[in-house]
Order: structure tokens, then C-alpha cells, then sequence
């Protein structure tokens, strides 16, 4: 049980970062685009990405200074364009919000294939679900590992669902287009301060492989 919470704890840490895929959530939530599927997918995602990390690949990979370099040169260029593009939506003219507009609303299939876009495209995803999560699982057994695995699902689980669902009550504020802005705005500072830790992450680690 301890093994299991301790899982829980460590993946509610790395999962309530304000990421790409958080806000990705947390704006089809107030678009009130099929949520549920959209956090179900991440969860899916996230159960086979951590499964990976943590039952061997992660092994390997968290020993691949090569691998890790390009992948956080890879998440920082990845983050740094999200943020720009929020940007420049919260500086986009005439930008509003139709809740009650049917039309408006994105097929599932295009919503899905969106949220399997901004998870798996997302280098910085693979560092907290295949590199961290996968270092940290070393030490365990296998019988440990399943109840160290058990307890990252269950907050992955918790995480999507509890945020989806909490900005698809929040939807109502977002009528105002002012509330976009901010909403952008926000995004985009976040954006640039993930991108920022990740250009140091990366620093460090070619500054040790060159060492």
C-alpha cells in the first residue's frame, strides 16, 4: 500500500504541471468538446507510456544520454512553438466562444486524433512518463513495480477526469472573449517557463556527456 501511494503522490506531482496537454484539456473541457473521451484517451495513453517506463524500456533509455539530450531538445523547440501560438491567439482580434453553438462542436474523431496528437507528439510527455517515472521505478521489484504502476494510473486517472470535468463546469466564464486572452495569455507564459527548465535540463545533460 505504501509502494501504491507512493506512486499516486509522484505522478500527481509531475501531472499537475500546467503542460501542453493539461491546457489542451483543460480548453476542450470549456469548449465542452466531448470531454470524457478526451480524458479517457489520455489516461490510455499514459497507462502504455508509463507501462514502458517502468517494466524495462525506461531502464535503458534513463542510461541514453544521447536519446535524452534530443528529447529535451526536442520537448524544448516543442513547448516553445505551443507557447508561441498561444500568443498569438491571445493577441487574435474578435476571438469569442459560442457554448451554445452546436455546429461549433468538433467531431469525435477529430477530437480524439487531436488529443493522441498533443500527447504523443509532445516530447516532454516521454521525459515524465518514460525517463522520470521509469528512473524512479529502478530500485523495485516486479511485484513492486505493479503496485508502483497501479498507483500512477490511479492518479492519471484522477488528474484527467477531475481536471476535465472541473473546466467544463468552468465553461460559463468563457462567453467573455476577455477570458480567452487571459486563458492564452497564461498558457503561453507557462509554455515559456517549461520550455526555459527544459533548455536547462538539456544543457546540463551535454554538459556531463561532454565531460
Amino acid at each position: 500500500m505504501e509502494i501504491y501511494l507512493q506512486g499516486l503522490l509522484i505522478a500527481l506531482s509531475l501531472f499537475a504541471t500546467i503542460g501542453a496537454q493539461n491546457m489542451f484539456v483543460i480548453k476542450q473541457g470549456i469548449l465542452k468538446n466531448h470531454i470524457f473521451f478526451v480524458c479517457i484517451t489520455c489516461i490510455i495513453c499514459d497507462i502504455v507510456l508509463v507501462s514502458l517506463g517502468i517494466f524495462g524500456v525506461g531502464e535503458f533509455l534513463a542510461k541514453n544520454k544521447i536519446f535524452t539530450i534530443l528529447l529535451g531538445v526536442a520537448g524544448t523547440l516543442f513547448v516553445l512553438s505551443y507557447g508561441i501560438l498561444s500568443l498569438r491567439s491571445a493577441f487574435k482580434a474578435n476571438q469569442r466562444l459560442e457554448l451554445n453553438a452546436q455546429g461549433n462542436k468538433t467531431s469525435l474523431v477529430k477530437v480524439i486524433t487531436q488529443t493522441l496528437a498533443i500527447t504523443l507528439l509532445n516530447p516532454h510527455v516521454y521525459l515524465d512518463t518514460i525517463l522520470i517515472l521509469g528512473a524512479i521505478a529502478l530500485p523495485f521489484s516486479a511485484d513492486e513495480k505493479l503496485l508502483l504502476s497501479g498507483g500512477i494510473i490511479s492518479a492519471s486517472c484522477l488528474w484527467f477526469l477531475g481536471l476535465g470535468f472541473a473546466a467544463h463546469k468552468a465553461s460559463v466564464l468563457f462567453k467573455n472573449p476577455k477570458s480567452w486572452v487571459i486563458l492564452n495569455s497564461f498558457t503561453a507564459f507557462v509554455m515559456f517557463i517549461i520550455a526555459y527548465m527544459l533548455a536547462n535540463f538539456t544543457w546540463e545533460e551535454l554538459q556531463v556527456f561532454f565531460r
